[in-house]
């Protein structure tokens, strides 16, 4: 049952895929253990290994890895008692230790190591030694070299010697002038392993030597003579004891290297590991995954997740759907019109959610939540089996008791076209009846259907939830949307009508149609509109929440420079009082006390005067009062008074706002009407809102990256968002030091810190 789930789910598929990233032989056996694992903490190892191999790929790119799989059936070879390597299998076991040796100074220099790349760096085993041993034993092209040992550097020191003078001794053989009539050709000649002259069959007139061969016509005789057998002996007996001391030097070398045949095993174990690990890492980066959160409350939450086969055949036409199923939901029942998405919609979750427990990235975005199912299984397409005389329901139905029997409780339970193939009434109630049962055992039950009695079961059962594929019923083309919480008809009809079925043929369709079912499908219609229509309310209402929170931003920057502007005129006010006191000092200083006592009181009703000038006038004002604020020129209706803080809360259209009470003056009756009209009125405030809370920097100068990230840190904190990520790199740290003092002067960024996980990432905490 797990193995046909996965080929449903086209799981196995997705394993074969794997294989076009793989740089080595190695991965064929990595991948046959890659499916569903047995716990949280196995697929969290998993995820680890992925992450650490992104990390590195980002920075290094992929590690160098070797690719000849023979050096597998090699390093066995070296268990086996009294083996001797052969030349070819040696030189392999150098060209892998040469890559060992790359891949553990690749792994050490990278920029960024997590905890799987520092285990995997401690298990390579470089063994310098053994390749040095090698390449001074063997050069590439298999032969083993004169300075390997002192006795068959002398062998073949003698074996020259005495080939240079069997070569001289024939060449003076055929300029004899008695020879030269009998010789066939000018070459000294090789057969049975001893050097011959190529002589006319005539040549025992002359010459006395032994034949060792005929050319294929007879005409040329291949001699040894008499003189040159001497010679030719010896050759042989060096030449045997040539490859005697070869043998020996091989033998050695075999038992030399056995002695690290562990080390070697384990290297390759971790070469085999890091191509595994390496392809799954070069997938995700493909299809833009993201590691999944496993939980363990039955949480359901992907937004837009993408099959990797629909992305492999669309492109950048394939549509995203967002997959949610929350933790009291138990059953979710998919329905809609034909080739209108639901068996893709339903291979996908099953996809996705395999990857996910198989410890993959997923292709989706944001942060997405899997439940740890015990198992997944999945009934996608016809189970008829022509050979057992089994209808299509009766193979459906014993598919679905073999799955009932298996199922313990915890498991994802995946059925197409649920109760198909039989009358829709029964068809129905046994479909129900199929979803209870699996969710009393504790099973999450996701099905499609076209069955409009099990739509209502969606709507009834506190646990389960409609979902309708989105279809556009104007151009009669499906959207591959999926909508929560409504239920989606066959419009089977209406699609018959877009491919140009006989007009008579529908009329007597309408008419066949019951009157219930009709009224089913224009229920499922009508809630359908109203669900679009509470949708855009719902971003006409979040829309106005932004507006508001910059309309109160600007009013925050109006009051504050408002503030300024009177501490300003209260500042050259005061300016002019201490010239004018200067001036009456003066007088003062020549006059008589009496004139003293005038210029006291002429200070005196100066002070009055500017007290009177600069002093606000505190008006008696109570809710519903309709008033104006004076430093903002806005006017409004007060809603709520504290006495204790001296202020007033006033609403003004759509925006509340608090100010102190000396700031706000009542309005004649004459204007509230007005203040009415314009409380009527929305805010309406453009911006462009943030999709995603980070900001790519790198590559740009500092006064540029500065701008724009002021920028973006406005509409961060109009979304009221509490931080941002900011992505500068590394690099010289120039951009890194730049973004850090120029928030630390702010006062809306309360916190500046570094990412844990990448020092190329700023992280603000915005207030």
């Amino acid at each position: 049952m797990i193995d046909k789930t996965l080929s449903y789910l086209d799981f196995k598929n997705l394993i074969d895929y794997l294989r076009n990233f793989s740089v080595t032989p190695y991965i064929n056996q990595s991948l046959e253990g890659l499916k569903p694992l047995n716990s949280i903490e196995d697929i969290k190892i998993r995820q680890d290994k992925i992450e650490a191999l992104l990390e590195i790929i980002k920075w290094d790119g992929a590690p160098p890895l070797y690719n000849n799989g023979e050096i597998t059936e090699i390093i066995k070879r070296l268990a086996i008692k009294d083996v001797v390597l052969e030349l070819k299998e040696i030189v392999l076991i150098a060209d892998f230790l040469r890559s060992c040796h790359e891949t553990f100074n690749f792994l050490k220099k990278a920029h960024k190591k997590e905890d799987f790349i520092i285990q995997l760096i401690e298990r390579i085993k470089p063994l310098k030694q053994v390749h040095q041993k090698i390449v001074k034993t063997i050069n590439p092209e298999c032969f083993i070299e004169d300075t390997a040992t002192y006795e068959l550097s002398r062998i073949r020191t003698e074996l020259y010697i005495h080939r240079e003078k069997i070569r001289k001794l024939l060449e003076r053989i055929m300029e004899r002038e008695q020879v030269r009539p009998i010789v066939q050709d000018t070459y000294i000649a090789l057969r049975n392993n001893r050097y011959v002259l190529p002589l006319k069959p005539n040549f025992n007139q002359v010459l006395k030597g032994i034949v060792h061969d005929y050319s294929h016509t007879l005409k040329t005789s291949f001699v040894e003579p008499m003189e040159c057998v001497e010679l030719n002996n010896t050759i042989n007996i060096l030449e045997n004891e040539e490859k005697e001391e070869e043998k020996r030097i091989l033998k050695d070398l075999t038992a030399f290297i056995a002695k690290y045949a562990n080390d070697l095993e384990e290297n390759l174990e971790v070469i085999k590991e890091l191509d595994l690990y390496t392809s799954i890492a070069l997938f995700s980066i493909q299809f833009n995954c993201v590691r999944p959160e496993i939980t363990q409350n039955g949480e359901l939450d992907i937004k837009d997740a993408v099959n990797p086969f629909i992305y492999l055949t669309k492109k950048e036409k394939t549509v995203p759907i967002d997959i949610t199923l929350k933790s009291d939901k138990r059953a979710m029942i998919i329905s809609g019109p034909n080739a209108g998405g639901k068996t893709a919609a339903l291979k996908t979750i099953g996809l996705i959610s395999a990857m996910a427990l198989s410890g993959l990235f997923i292709p989706a975005k944001g942060k997405p939540k899997v439940p740890f199912f015990s198992g997944i299984f999945a009934i996608i397409g016809d189970e008829q089996d022509i050979s057992m005389e089994l209808s299509s329901f009766t193979a459906h139905m014993m598919t679905i008791t073999e799955l009932y029997n298996k199922a313990r409780g915890n498991e994802l339970i995946l059925i197409d076209e649920i109760g198909g193939n039989t009358e829709p009434q029964e068809a129905s109630a046994i479909s129900m009846a199929i979803i209870d049962t699996f969710v009393e055992k504790g099973s999450k039950v996701i099905v499609t259907t076209h069955l409009n009695l099990l739509k209502s079961y969606g709507y009834t059962k506190p646990f389960a939830i409609n979902v309708a594929t989105d279809f556009d019923y104007e151009t009669m083309t499906p959207r591959y949307k999926l909508n929560y919480g409504l239920a989606g008809y066959s419009n089977a009809i209406n699609v018959a009508k877009k491919i140009s079925v006989p007009s008579r043929i529908i009329e007597k369709s309408y008419e066949y149609l019951d009157s219930q079912e009709f009224m089913l499908n224009e229920l499922i219609s009508s809630l359908r509109q109203k669900k679009e229509e509470a949708e855009r309310e719902l971003n006409a209402a979040i829309k106005i929440r932004e507006d508001l929170k910059k309309r109160i931003l600007n009013l925050k920057e109006k009051r504050e420079e408002y503030l300024k502007n009177l501490e300003e005129k209260v500042r050259q006010k005061i300016e002019e009082i201490e010239a004018e006191i200067t001036s009456v000092m003066k007088e003062i200083s020549k006059r008589d006390k009496a004139s003293v006592e005038a210029a006291k009181k002429r200070i005196e009703i100066i002070k009055k005067t500017v007290l009177k000038e600069t002093e606000t006038k505190k008006e008696d004002v109570k809710k519903g009062d309709y008033v104006k604020v004076k430093s903002l020129g806005i006017r409004g209706r007060i809603v709520d008074i504290d006495e204790k803080d001296n202020t007033v809360e006033i609403v003004t259209g759509n925006l509340r706002t608090k100010v102190k009470t000396e700031l706000i003056s009542k309005l004649p009756v004459k204007e509230k009407e007005d203040v009415k009209e314009e409380n009527r009125k929305e805010i309406q405030i453009d911006y462009e809102s943030i999709e995603e809370p980070q900001i790519n920097i790198m590559g740009m100068r500092v006064d540029e990256a500065l701008k724009t990230l002021d920028k973006f840190v406005d509409r961060a904190l109009i979304q009221g968002m509490p931080r941002v990520k900011v992505l500068h790199g590394i690099g010289t740290g120039r951009l890194m030091n730049a973004v850090k003092e120029h928030f630390s002067k702010t006062d809306f960024v309360k916190g500046i810190k570094r990412d844990e996980r990448n020092t190329g990432i700023t992280i603000l905490e915005l207030a």
